[in-house]
């Protein structure tokens, strides 16, 4: 994004509808209209590519014609090739080095650039391309049209129309292509026939067309036909544009022109109090006061802010490091995800789902459920709907419902062996099923709905007034690195628990402050390896007490007093049971950015989904039953009896869910995380965000087959006439069993198109050579080696590894782990997380797939606090490149502070005393370095550091 809008230069591109449609003509005759302003300015005319002869390259004739103002016209070509044949073919034939995509549009950007900073008065500049909208440019290496590759200066456009048979076809169709880009055209140019009309009626036609969108539409005369004599044609020429220079239509449209650009700008200007006394933002207090970040438009990894008032240049490049809240995959604006939902807008708009199907949905759910897909292996059925939030709420009602089929069946097989067998008070069990709660992690997020809220801890920041939080949350441990250290960081209270058990390191491993080093990440994820571990025993070991303590005995059938309570309202909360874990697997995201040990995760699904394999050895005596709205618990206190007996956590399994929305899709390396879980699979998982690569809301909500049959079926209530074992007969169930929820926009056919094209887009992507490159590298930054049984010895890093240097150096491609996409790595360097998490400021960092977080020391940090925004604020600064671009392998995504800019600022988000950053599927490792160089820069600067440390009075802060 080249952010190329001035107040004091106005500029405007000239596309052709097609090829001799008159581009020169008009650009020539606004040049001169331009340079015979009374207006003091310079006027520019810019051709970047010229094909064919020099003596007739289409900038000579510029300047030849407006050679009446010298010292006010400026003229100038960058790419210029001998035959005249379309630019991909001419840089081929003349035998030169194609220009990267890079080069070509940072040439542009510099000349507009320095043009800006020497006009003088009010300037204009004109940019004519070469061909019609979609010739191929000369760029290696794909030769991309015009349209796209000059879609990241985002220039004002002036269509030039085509007068001839078949013209209202190509200039409507030229039209389309632009808007499809995003491009802005303000105006469109249609030269009338030599007799002075249109003799095709393009111009009235095209005018009525225009006129509806909102496009003025100027007719000009035809130009006169080359004569053979060359001064005849330089005269005949010449008379010709003095005449347009005389007649209204040219000064009418350059006064059109400016009156554009002057409203552009003063509606930019604007746009911060107009929002401010309109717009309820999400996630912020109105009260706190502060600006209004105007983003004029986005490109790639960046957007198009607006810039201070003092400044000439009213825009500047400004990095999405937040990727846009986690959704974006391809950076923005991306034309295979813009044309693949305007195909499906085209066919479909939105149709109704219900017993209903189209090609999008029914390709999606197809790939979802594939081999190549999540879903692989485990899921049966593809639920559809609107956004991650509402894809959780779909999979919690999936799940409660699961729950109790599964108790059902467990109450009728085991009849003979409860209390007072399986007659149940429907009043009793409504109000039951009512308080069922979930098992979770405390630093859970799953949405803003009222039901995902409930299955979140209440927190105090993330709730409201309905907010019932139901359920229990583990404190889990969390893999960090500290002081160039990878490890395990373990709660206080879970470590006072395993301490009392058995050893949950080898002697030789080192366990200090509650932190388990391991040589690096890739043996904290190596989790199939790690189920042979003493951990995964004390954490199942520790999951199961856990659950046992918090077990209330399946209490469905009730007292008569309770009864008695519940039908005169006196009883108005029934015990809560525990009906379903609910998982964000590996990475809790807006509860702080909390990398989980996976560990421990996946001992927490096994033990639910398993529970008959991890028994609690207990007395006799029955256990108390302790509050499940507590996220605090111990070991049951209770006297035993001498005579312990083995009993499961819980008396069957519960469904799993997976809240993948921020995970799924190569976020974090895999196209799941199940992954680095061991391949461990959940019942229910959701997916959004990354899905419809950030250019649409659309989320699924997968689902296994018994899951799918516990809307299908009746309710369990009776065994099989004549059974000995109480097996369980299914009767298909009526209307009031299905799944009712669904949404207007259920299965909207434009998102699930958008999502077929980006699943298709992404193996290309993470199989790609950068993300090859630091596969390897993380490869090769920590090695371990077997030194003796249980023993680890930790290996220096390579030297030559310096996460400064341009990736380029290194070999990207070779090594063992390069080609393996379930490799544990990141696009940040490991050396730069390494350095980083020295630093006193740091308590620690942690980096997987595209994100990187860096957790700061405070005491009692919080969702609340401002410490990293504060730290981390200099990052809003317009600051120049701290090194120049070396990367060029592939098709590379437009990067303002490599491409001739004055620099960009980035736009953070932090999460209390968390500043995390984010990148896309294919952010260059130049963007990468830029900003951990920015972000090393701040975190060493000193004087920054000690007023931040003044302000929340911290002076030295020990690791805890």
């Amino acid at each position: 994004m080249m952010s190329l809008l001035f107040k004091n230069l106005r500029i405007h591109q000239i596309f052709g509808a097609n090829t001799n449609v008159g581009k020169t003509i008009l650009t020539t005759a606004l040049v001169r209209a331009s340079a015979a302003r009374d207006e003091r300015g310079d006027t520019y005319y810019y051709k970047p590519v010229s094909t064919g002869p020099l003596e007739d390259a289409d900038d000579l004739h510029v300047q030849f014609h407006t050679r009446r103002w010298p010292s006010k016209v400026h003229v100038e070509c960058s790419f210029r090739y001998n035959d005249p044949v379309s630019p991909h073919l001419a840089v081929q034939m003349d035998h030169k080095s194609p220009p990267t995509i890079e080069t070509f549009t940072s040439s542009i950007a510099s000349n507009i650039r320095q043009c800006a900073e020497r006009t003088s008065g009010f300037g204009h500049m004109y940019v004519e391309t070469a061909g019609g909208i979609h010739s191929p440019t000369p760029c290696w290496p794909s030769f991309p049209t015009q349209a796209d590759a000059y879609r990241p200066l985002f220039l004002p456009t002036i269509l030039v129309g085509d007068a001839k048979l078949g013209g209202i076809s190509t200039t409507i169709a030229a039209y389309e292509a632009l808007v499809l880009r995003g491009y802005i055209v303000d105006a469109l140019v249609v030269f009338n026939d030599p007799t002075g009309q249109s003799r095709y009626g393009n111009s009235d036609y095209l005018n009525t067309y225009f006129s509806e969108r909102g496009i003025a539409l100027t007719a000009l005369p035809h130009p006169p036909e080359k004569l053979e004599d060359a001064e005849e044609n330089q005269s005949v020429t010449e008379r010709y544009y003095d005449d347009l220079l005389s007649s209204p239509p040219l000064p009418r449209l350059l006064s059109h022109l400016d009156s554009l650009h002057h409203s552009r700008i003063a509606n930019l200007e604007s746009m911060a109090e107009r929002t401010k006394e309109n717009i309820w933002w999400p996630f912020v207090q109105h009260a706190s006061g502060g600006g209004v970040n105007v983003i004029d438009s986005a490109y790639g990894d960046f957007f198009n802010v607006l810039g201070p008032s003092s400044s000439r240049s009213v825009l500047h490049p400004q990095l999405d490091s937040s990727a846009s809240w986690w959704t974006q995959t391809f950076g923005h604006t991306n034309t295979r995800l813009t044309l693949a939902a305007a195909r499906a807008a085209g066919r479909y708009g939105h149709v109704m789902f219900p017993r209903a199907t189209h090609a999008p949905a029914l390709a999606l759910s197809e790939y979802l459920l594939s081999p190549h897909g999540p879903g692989h292996e485990w899921a049966s059925r593809v639920f559809f709907s609107d956004n991650g939030s509402t894809g959780m709420e779909v999979a919690l009602k999936m799940a409660l419902r699961t729950f109790v089929r599964r108790r059902e069946a467990y109450l009728i097989t085991n009849k003979d062996s409860l209390v007072g067998g399986v007659e149940v008070d429907q009043k009793v069990k409504r109000a039951y099923e009512r308080r069922l709660g979930i098992i979770g992690l405390k630093g859970s997020y799953h949405g803003d709905t009222i039901g995902n809220m409930d299955a979140c801890e209440e927190s105090g920041v993330y709730t409201c007034e309905w907010h019932d939080c139901k359920g229990y949350w583990f404190d889990p441990p969390r893999v960090v690195i500290r002081q160039g250290q990878t490890a395990v960081k373990v709660p206080p209270d879970m470590m006072k628990d395993l301490s009392a058990h058995d050893s949950i390191v080898p002697p030789e491993q080192k366990l200090t402050n509650n932190l388990l080093t391991f040589p690096s990440l890739a043996h904290v994820y190596d989790v199939s390896s790690r189920l042979k571990t003493p951990l995964y025993k004390q954490y199942t070991t520790y999951v199961a007490r856990k659950l046992w303590t918090l077990r209330s005995s399946f209490r469905i059938t009730n007292t008569e007093d309770e009864k008695d309570r519940l039908a005169k309202n006196e009883l108005t909360e029934q015990p809560t049971e525990l009906a379903a874990l609910v998982l964000e697997p590996l990475l809790l995201g807006a509860g702080g950015m909390i990398f989980v040990d996976p560990l421990f995760q996946r001992a927490l699904a096994d033990v639910v989904r398993n529970p008959q394999e991890f028994p609690v050895f207990t007395s006799s005596v029955q256990s108390p039953t302790s509050s499940h709205h507590s996220t605090e618990s111990s070991t049951p206190t209770s006297t035993f009896d001498s005579a312990c007996v083995a009993e499961p956590p819980l008396p069957h399994s519960l469904p799993i869910i997976f809240d993948e929305v921020f995970t799924g899709f190569h976020r974090l390396g895999p196209l799941t995380p199940q992954k680095f879980l061991g391949n461990a699979h959940p019942d229910i998982a959701v997916y959004a965000k990354m899905l419809t690569g950030g250019l649409i809301p659309l989320a699924v909500t997968l689902a296994s087959r018994e899951v799918f049959d516990a809307f299908y079926y009746a309710p369990h209530s009776e065994p099989v006439v004549g059974s000995q074992k109480n097996q369980i007969e299914k009767k298909p169930g009526g209307k009031e069993d299905a799944l009712l929820h669904g949404h207007s926009y259920t299965a909207h056919a434009v998102g699930c198109e958008v999502a077929n094209e980006t699943v298709k887009m992404m193996p290309d992507i993470v199989r790609g050579v950068e993300h090859k490159a630091m596969r390897n590298i993380w490869t090769q930054w920590w090695e371990s080696s077997p030194t003796g049984e249980g023993m680890i010895e930790q290996k220096r890093p390579p030297s030559k590894l310096d996460w400064s240097d341009p990736i380029l150096l290194l070999d990207r491609t070779s090594g063992s782990n390069g080609s393996n996409e379930d490799a544990v790595y990141s696009l940040w360097h490991p050396a730069f997380i390494s350095n980083v998490s020295r630093l006193d400021l740091v308590e620690d960092v942690m980096a997987l797939g595209t994100v990187l977080a860096i957790r700061l020391k405070e005491v009692g940090g919080s969702y609340t606090s401002t410490s990293a925004e504060t730290v981390f604020e200099p990052l809003c600064q317009i600051l120049p490149p701290t090194s120049t671009p070396t990367s060029s392998f592939g098709p590379a995504k437009a990067t303002p502070g490599s491409l001739s800019t004055p620099g960009y600022s980035i736009h953070f988000r932090t999460l209390g005393n968390v500043a995390y950053f984010m990148t896309s599927l294919n952010t260059t490792l130049d963007v990468v370095r830029e900003v951990q160089a920015r972000i090393w820069r701040i975190l060493n600067d000193k004087p920054l550091v000690e007023m931040r440390n003044v302000k929340f009075g911290i002076r030295k802060v020990e690791s805890t």
